[in-house]
């Protein structure tokens, strides 16, 4: 059997309307995938909004910004294919 590794960075964006910009505790993560496979869950992003108080800011929406990649996230941060 043959493993092919091939790696495709992602750029993801957070749309924030306050004070403050997001920052991401983590600024890369990585995620194994098999090619052809759909997955209802790959992984999980977040981006910390100092704006506010705890629990009242949050952050409105997270988009990938990478042109053609099978890839989706959600409102939440949930990243899928």
């Amino acid at each position: 059997m043959y493993v092919l590794e091939y790696s495709e960075a992602v750029h993801i964006e957070v749309e924030d309307v306050n004070e403050f910009s997001p920052t991401w505790p983590q600024l890369y993560m990585s995620a194994d995938v098999v090619e052809g496979r759909m997955y209802d869950y790959i992984s999980h992003v977040e981006a910390v909004d100092r704006d506010g108080a705890d629990g009242v800011s949050r952050i409105c929406r997270y988009q990938i910004v990478t042109r053609d990649v099978p890839f989706e996230v959600d409102a939440d941060g949930s990243l899928c294919c």
